[in-house]
């Protein structure tokens, strides 16, 4: 499969270096030579090499959500039993290597404090991402919305010009084989739910598009609101019942706030000749100093301040 994606990029990837003048007329001299040279290359081609996981860097768009979650039972697996399957890097211009998949058996040699087992070849980002999609679609069950952050990270990255946009799009529905309108729709989804909102909700493996739809709907109606009720979601539900309980946090009206003239620190009630300032803890001594000198200037009126009858109002 790598080598009807990518060609034979491979032999670069792989540190071949051009045959000198002595090996090309040993070449021509001694066909089996020649044999045994092309053996060993063909042989590289599918080699593994075990490198340092913390010189292997992550990719800018990732394909979960929580690339840890439920990584100590893989970490417990390549302890016991060792990294059965070597994971897929790439070399980058600056020479540096950047994981293409496998980031999960990544993070877990890295916990492990041990060498991890990779294929590295040179691949552009474009081959990469393709790569990328058809493995993880292969290897685990992504669910919509993950996916979904997968080609909105595609067109982020590579769709930063109106021009490159539609090359994007097209690597994008390469890379998980869907219909080109239904990247543009999960494109949608996954950037208008607020970050914190998904993040809060989870996976939620099963649900599918329309509940997400549904969601994205709400949120482009008040998208403050959106991510304040990222903090209300209870933690301990499944991934779909959290979904749930966005839509219906985001459906609820709007609590009504209770009316008041002096707004919610202070509020003033009056039975008979007997008025009631209740005042919030940080305001008391302001709202006492403020009623003081209010009586001292009506005391200070005389005739003008009791004829107005609120001298008399005993204040408790």
């Amino acid at each position: 499969m790598a080598r009807k994606v990518f060609g034979d990029s491979l032999k670069n990837a792989m540190g071949k270096t051009a045959l000198s003048d002595d090996d090309v007329d040993m070449k021509r001299t001694s066909p089996t030579v020649a044999r045994a040279q092309a053996s060993v290359l063909e042989e590289d081609k599918h080699a593994t090499r075990l490198i340092d996981p913390s010189s292997i860097r992550m990719s800018a768009v990732m394909d979960r959500i929580d690339p840890s979650d439920g990584l100590e039972e893989l970490i417990s697996s390549i302890r016991e039993h060792g990294q059965k399957v070597p994971v897929l890097v790439r070399r980058i211009q600056d020479g540096s290597l950047e994981i293409v998949y496998g980031r999960r058996r990544l993070l877990a040699c890295r916990e492990l404090g041990q060498k991890v087992r990779a294929t590295v070849m040179e691949m552009t980002s474009e081959e990469a991402l393709i790569a990328q999609g058809v493995e993880n679609n292969a290897r685990q069950d992504p669910s919509f919305i993950e996916r979904a952050l997968f080609v909105a990270g595609i067109v982020r990255e590579l769709g930063k010009t109106e021009e490159s946009r539609k090359n994007a799009q097209t690597v994008a529905y390469r890379a998980l084989q869907i219909d080109e309108s239904l990247v543009s729709r999960m494109n949608r989804i996954a950037t208008g739910i607020p970050v914190e909102l998904i993040q809060a909700i989870g996976p939620a493996h099963g649900v599918g598009r329309r509940v997400w739809e549904k969601l994205f709907k709400l949120c482009e109606k008040d998208i403050s609101r959106a991510q304040k009720v990222a903090g209300d979601i209870p933690r301990n539900l499944p991934g779909a019942d959290r979904l749930n309980a966005a839509i219906a946090l985001l459906t609820a009206s709007k609590p009504s706030l209770p009316k008041s003239n002096l707004g919610d620190r202070v509020t003033v009630s009056r039975r008979g000749n007997r008025i009631t300032i209740d005042v919030d803890p940080e305001s008391v001594s302001h709202v006492e100093a403020a009623v003081r000198e209010l009586l001292l200037n009506l005391l200070d009126r005389g005739q003008e301040g009791s004829a107005s009858g609120h001298s008399d109002d005993p204040i408790s």
